[in-house]
């Protein structure tokens, strides 16, 4: 009975992890209003989110070990946040969304960017909340529902937003502008990844009223983009 209860447990736990990532892949497909991705595509690049936890995860500790980095002092805790664990993370999304869809013909709408980020970097998040959940238990569930998982869809618009920015120059023959444009696809998602890590690490009082803050402003511009990104025309239109 008691080898019973624990499986229970543990798909129950497995339940409460992926939740947050089916609302949030659903709410930004349902938001496609121009033309919908295809559903093989986009499982694809969940399950490929999914996959890359694993050498991202390798590569964080590799890092961490060999620099001797902690959690201790400003300097670490920025070191850790922004050029090991947000680098590293988004590093790897950014890599699996550029080069699995950059060439794709179904990438002709901005918004599509958003929709293939979210889902790489949901996929990311829902083996990384499993594993937290199972390690720590259901009661942390709910804090990172609202919190972690949503981040890492949030680090996702900004991303997607920039490389449909620099899609759409790449039509348009504007070569130099879709550089700097992928530039900040990466650029961006890793500062603000940085900056939700950091503010947590430092365990500071202060701080901590500032990340509450920094994640509703995440919601906010977001919602926001999403609702504003998927109304725009298909990106062979210069309009």
């Amino acid at each position: 009975m008691g080898g019973l209860v624990d499986y229970s447990s543990l798909v129950i736990n497995i339940i409460v992890a992926i939740i947050p990532s089916i609302i949030l892949c659903y709410y930004v497909y349902e938001n496609d209003i121009v033309e919908k991705e295809p559903i093989k595509m986009l499982f694809m690049l969940f399950f490929l989110g999914v996959l890359i936890t694993v050498p991202a995860s390798f590569m964080e500790k590799a890092v961490i070990s060999s620099t001797n980095i902690n959690e201790n002092g400003l300097l670490n805790c920025f070191i850790l946040s922004f050029l090991i664990v947000g680098l590293i993370e988004e590093g790897y999304k950014f890599l699996i969304v550029y080069l699995g869809t950059w060439k794709n013909k179904n990438f002709n709408h901005k918004y599509d960017a958003i929709v293939y980020a979210v889902f790489v970097s949901l996929g990311f998040a829902t083996l990384e909340n499993i594993l937290y959940i199972i390690r720590s238990g259901t009661e942390i569930a709910l804090l990172r529902g609202v919190l972690s998982v949503p981040a890492h869809a949030f680090y996702a618009v900004a991303s997607g937003y920039y490389l449909g920015l620099a899609k759409k120059c790449t039509l348009c023959d504007l070569k130099s502008k879709s550089i700097m444009y992928k530039i900040l696809a990466l650029l961006v998602p890793v500062l603000l990844h940085g900056t939700f890590d950091f503010l947590l690490l430092t365990n500071n009082e202060t701080l901590f009223g500032i990340f509450y803050c920094f994640v509703a402003c995440l919601y906010i511009i977001s919602y926001t983009y999403i609702k504003k990104v998927s109304k725009t025309k298909m990106m062979i239109d210069k309009q």
